[in-house]
Parts: structure tokens; C-alpha cells; sequence
């Protein structure tokens, strides 16, 4: 296919400032608009254009490597669809400075080379170009026209007359449609598995946790996530105490069997200095600790697990923190890799003092709690006493998943008075209403509690499996964490871990590794990888290219990039003999149309050409040998 000047430049052009690459785009249309001016041809044969097409290969491996660093995991896909037509500019850079008007792609391994028939590699590269700016979801007027006026021009030289144009026209036009159809379908496909994998992210945290501007969670939200061991959170305290209690969420009402969180407003905090964020009190606490944690929801928005006493964040990348009037703290548009350093006082705790919602007893539950109260004695002549009284009540239950309540009665009762076993929001549930009874204000925390440490990682981790609700009480003048679960839970809860996990807790190592990587890598590394790549295909092409013979393009004589069978065939002497004597063939007349037209007798020889040159699986040898025979025997019929 015949291309104007300039048209590959233009279009090198109109998909760099679609798919960002300005600078290059510009760069490469130069050098192949120069192919016009430059007189100089490069006499390639065919095992430099394998050693090209390879080099095309591993600039496909480089754009890979870049879109896999540069990109979101979730975009990586469609940003390397916007780079295809670089993987072809090594080939067509070898089409248009060399002697030969096609390019063999094929590979070479070992001694072993495979190739394909030569191609025009500029029509594979317009069309890369086209799906790759179609791809790139550029919506505007501009970028219909010039993409029309690309595939207009590509396709102009199959108009001989008016039918013909007709035929063109039409063809464009479907053409276009289609191409675009085929992009918007790639982006459209995209973004709704984009916004499909948000949702499970959304569907997977309001499990995980509890939201404080939704301000309520259920019970059993918890024991949902008890059969997964998916690590969702490491942390790496100074000095590290087991087991450790991170909290997201305090809750102060109860509703049948919802938790909510009581008054709704919240608060916005502002940072104090770069990436340091003032949670509560002021300064820094004694103690500090490393916290990694997955946000995983959109914008990378959420509650943080924090320790008792959090005062101050250090590194902590977000645009926006607010903070609940219980005390979560939500973070705004951060990364999906939360990582930062909280400043910790654990003895002291910020969180409000105590208010009338926190003695608040449901009057369906009220008499249910007062009964097991007073048919137990667990109300003690002091708080630390009632405590006491509580903890050993519970010492005799039993922890378990598989709750299952009297139909139409209430959870609390049959967990008390049959049968008293239950996961860790039964317990918590009965412990703030029992201490509430006794006068002792009481709310219900989730978050995580943690204690198990990877000497490999130097870290604590949780688990889905590790999400924890339990009690925090205002005892003594302070609030103080209360969990009467039984220590057996943490073990029940992993008796049905996966065999693999093992294996699991690495790839979620290697993962954590990367986004960390990939958040904090710097635009300089960017610019010194595009540039080594850059080097590395320079360095490949010069090594092919000055070891070959220079031409002057008037000098140029079209040639084959590789061995057509048959072309020493003796009919080609039959056919000029009868060109001598006037029958000339004329250009597209098939072999046997001029023979039957003729009425020459050479029927059999044109069948053995036929045969020795497209028939694969035929033996050349012999057919050469017997067409040999048949040419001789011609020859003597003409001589006599």
C-alpha cells in the first residue's frame, strides 16, 4: 500500500499527543519523514530483520515493564495498549531506511529461525496506530476528524473510477465505526471491570470494618470474615507486646441487633507540617509504631486501626482526615497502601468522656440483663469487682461460629441462658450491656487484635480472621479495654486456615513490596528507565546497522527478501519464446487463460510448473526433473 509523504509522520504525531507522548511522537515522525530526503539505503537482508523483529519483541517486554511500574494495577492493561505502535517503529524504521520496500518478522531461537512471508510493515503500523488512539478514550471533535482523515488517506489508493470511490467511501466510513467501536469497547470493558472491582473492594471493606459516617454495624458483620487469612494489615511497633488491640470504631447505641455510633457529626483535622496529622492531645507520644495497612476502597478512603492513646501520624499521605465524635479516624483520597508511623501514649485515651448513651439499655434486653445479673451475683460493691464478676462468668462459655438462635427470640437471651456460646460480638454485646447494668459505662469497639509476628517481616500481622469486637469501659477515671471472648477464639478461628497459605502470605508480601515501591518511586527513576530502554534499542540497532552495506537510493534494485521455488522453471524460457513470436501475456492474465487463448499445446508442462511452485507437499526434485523432460521434448517439437 502506497502512503503520501508526511502521512506517517502526521498520524506518529496524532497518537503521541493522544496517548501522551508528545515529545517522542514528534522525534520518531522526523526521523521517518527523512526517509523521504535521505538517499541513503541500508542493504538489510533477511536475518537482520529478524534480529529487528526481536528487537521489536523486547521494546513490547520494556513497554510492559513501564506500563507495570507506571500504572495502577488497574489501568496497566489499557496504558500499554497506547504504546502498541512503538513496538512496531524498529520495523518500520528498517522498512523505509533499507533497500527492500517489505520487513520479515519472525524470531530466531538458537540455530533456529522462524519467519514469516515479508509484509509492508506500514499498514500493520497505521493500524496500530488506530487502536491504539481509539483506546485511548479521547472525546472530541478534533480527534474524530483527524482519526477519519488517517483512515481516508491510508485507504486511498484502491480508487480507480466513480464506482470504485463509492465502494471506498462506504468502506471508510464502516471502517471507522468499527475501530472506534472495537476502542470503546476496550476502554468501556475497562472501566466497568474497574468500577466491578471497586464494588468487591467496597463489599470487602464494609465487611472488614466499620464506617463511622455509616455509623452502625451488625452483628455476624464480623464472623463473616472469620474463614479468610488474608493478611489486611501489618504493624511494627518499637517494642512489641502481644497481644496488641487495634481500634476503628466505638459504638454507643444498640438497636435489635445493630450498633450504632451516636452523635453523627464529625470533625475535620487539619495537618500540623507535612504529611503530620495532630489526631488527639497534643505532640507526639512515648512510643511509636509502623502501621501498613489496605485500604482497599475507592479514592483510597477509610477507617484506620489505631492504638490506644494515638496522638500523632507521621507520613501520612492523604488528602483529608476526619474523625468521628466517638473517635475513628477517616481518612480521605490516600493510597490503597496506607503507610505511616503513629506517635502513641497507651496508658492515657482520648477518646470523650462518658455520656448517658453510654448506660443506654434496650428495654426489650433490659430485663434479660438484669435477670443473669442478679441470679449470678455479678454486681460488686466496686467497679474493678463487677469486672471480676463478669470475667469469670464468661470463663465457662464457649467461642464458636456456628450461632444459631430460637427461632422469633432474642440472640442475647439464648446466648446467656442456653447456650452460652457465641463468637467475639455476642460477647461484647453482653459485656457493655451487663457493665451498663451495674452503672459502668460501657461502648462496643471493633478493629483488630493482633498476635502473630513474622520474624521474617519483623512485623505483627492481621488476618481477616483476626477482626475483633470487645469492650472498652470507663473504670478508675479512664477508659480501659475489656475482652471477654475466650483466648481459645484465635485458634478455633484458624483450625480451618488454607494449606496454601503459606505460599498466599508471600505473594502478599511481594504485593505490599511493589505498591511500595510503585507509590514512592520518583519521576527521576521514570526518566532513567525510559532513557536505558531508549539506549539499550539505539545500541541494538546500531550494531545491525553498521555492519551493513550502504546504497544510493537511484541505486536501489527492488529485491527478494527470500527464494521464490520455481523461479528457474524452463516454462519461463516457453513463455519468452512465445513473447518473441507475438503473443504477448497481458499484466494479471492467468497462466491458463493465455494458453487456452493461444491454443498452445503446453498443458502439461504448465501443470508441473504449477505444482513445483505452490504445491508444499510435493517432491521438487522429481517434479524439476520430469518438467525438465517435458521442456526438452518441447523444444525438439519446435526444432522439427
Amino acid at each position: 500500500m502506497r502512503f503520501p509523504p508526511l502521512f506517517l509522520g502526521f498520524s506518529t504525531i496524532f497518537w503521541g499527543f493522544c496517548a501522551g507522548w508528545e515529545v517522542f511522537s514528534i522525534a520518531a515522525a522526523l526521523i521517518f519523514e527523512a526517509s523521504y530526503i535521505v538517499k541513503t539505503r541500508f542493504d538489510l537482508q533477511k536475518k537482520d530483520f529478524i534480529r529487528i523483529s526481536d528487537l521489536s519483541s523486547l521494546v513490547m517486554f520494556i513497554l510492559l515493564f513501564y506500563s507495570y511500574v507506571e500504572n495502577e494495577p488497574r489501568v496497566i492493561f489499557l496504558k500499554f495498549i497506547t504504546t502498541v505502535p512503538i513496538i512496531f517503529m524498529p520495523l518500520l524504521f528498517a522498512q523505509l531506511f533499507s533497500t527492500s520496500d517489505k520487513v520479515v518478522i519472525g524470531t530466531k531461537f538458537g540455530k533456529n529461525i522462524h519467519a514469516h512471508a515479508p509484509v509492508d510493515i506500514r499498514t500493520l503500523y497505521i493500524l496500530s496506530i488506530l487502536f491504539a488512539t481509539a483506546a485511548s478514550n479521547i472525546k472530541s471533535v478534533w480527534f474524530v476528524v483527524l482519526f477519519m482523515i488517517i483512515i481516508f488517506v491510508s485507504l486511498s489508493g484502491v480508487v480507480k473510477d466513480s464506482k470504485s470511490l463509492k465502494r471506498y467511501i462506504s468502506f471508510c466510513l464502516t471502517v471507522v465505526f468499527i475501530t472506534v467501536l472495537i476502542g470503546g469497547i476496550v476502554v468501556g470493558g475497562h472501566f466497568l471491570i474497574s468500577r466491578k472491582m471497586m464494588q468487591w473492594y467496597n463489599d470487602w471493606y464494609t465487611s472488614l470494618s466499620s464506617d463511622p459516617f455509616r455509623t452502625s454495624t451488625s452483628m455476624g458483620e464480623i464472623g463473616n470474615l472469620k474463614q479468610s487469612g488474608e493478611i489486611v494489615l501489618r504493624a511494627y511497633p518499637e517494642e512489641p507486646s502481644l497481644p496488641l488491640y487495634l481500634k476503628q470504631s466505638d459504638y454507643n447505641i444498640i438497636v435489635g441487633n445493630t450498633w450504632y455510633s451516636r452523635p453523627k457529626k464529625t470533625n475535620s483535622v487539619f495537618p500540623a507540617s507535612d504529611m503530620e496529622w495532630q489526631f488527639f492531645g497534643e505532640g507526639e507520644g512515648e512510643k511509636k509504631m509502623k502501621i501498613s495497612t489496605w485500604m482497599s476502597k475507592k479514592q483510597g478512603e477509610g477507617v484506620i486501626p489505631l492504638p490506644d492513646g494515638a496522638k500523632r501520624a507521621i507520613e501520612l499521605d492523604v488528602a483529608g482526615i476526619e474523625i468521628s465524635a466517638l473517635g475513628a479516624v477517616y481518612v480521605e483520597e490516600g493510597p490503597e497502601l496506607l503507610e505511616f508511623t503513629i506517635t502513641y501514649d497507651p496508658e492515657n485515651s482520648f477518646e470523650p468522656l462518658p455520656h448517658r448513651s453510654d448506660l443506654f439499655i434496650p428495654k426489650e434486653e433490659r430485663d434479660i440483663i438484669d435477670d443473669v445479673m442478679q441470679k449470678n451475683g455479678l454486681t460488686g460493691v466496686t467497679p474493678e469487682e463487677t469486672l471480676q464478676n463478669i470475667e469469670r462468668f464468661f470463663a465457662s462459655f464457649n467461642y464458636t461460629l456456628e450461632q444459631k438462635n430460637r427461632a422469633g427470640g432474642s440472640y442475647l437471651d439464648d446466648f446467656l441462658n442456653n447456650t452460652h456460646s457465641g463468637h467475639c460480638e455476642y460477647f461484647a454485646t453482653a459485656t457493655v450491656l451487663m457493665l451498663r447494668n451495674a452503672g459502668i459505662a460501657a461502648r462496643y469497639r471493633t478493629g483488630f487484635m493482633l498476635d502473630e509476628y513474622d520474624s521474617f517481616e519483623n512485623a505483627l500481622l492481621a488476618r481477616k480472621r483476626d477482626a475483633h469486637a470487645w469492650v472498652t469501659a470507663y473504670i478508675g477515671d479512664r477508659w480501659v479495654t475489656i475482652d471477654t471472648t475466650p483466648p481459645q477464639w484465635k485458634l478455633a478461628d484458624s483450625e480451618g486456615k488454607s494449606f496454601f497459605e503459606p505460599v498466599e502470605d508471600f505473594m502478599a508480601w511481594i504485593k505490599m513490596k511493589y505498591e511500595n515501591y510503585r507509590r514512592k518511586k520518583s519521576d527521576e527513576f521514570n526518566k532513567i528507565l525510559i532513557a536505558a530502554a531508549s539506549f539499550l534499542t539505539v545500541f541494538l540497532m546500531v550494531r545491525v546497522y553498521l555492519r551493513k552495506r550502504r546504497v544510493k537510493k537511484d541505486k536501489v534494485v527492488e529485491k527478494q527478501l527470500y527464494e521464490i521455488t520455481g523461479s528457474d522453471s524452463p516454462l519461463y524460457d516457453i513463455l519468452d519464446f512465445y513473447e518473441k513470436s507475438g503473443l504477448k501475456r497481458e499484466d494479471n492474465e492467468t497462466l491458463r487463460r493465455f494458453i487456452a487463448k493461444n491454443k498452445i499445446d503446453i498443458g502439461e508442462i504448465a501443470k508441473l510448473h504449477e505444482e513445483l511452485r505452490f504445491d508444499t507437499a510435493a517432491d521438487k526434485a522429481s517434479l524439476m526433473s520430469e518438467l525438465i523432460k517435458k521442456y526438452e521434448d518441447w523444444k525438439k517439437s519446435q526444432e522439427g
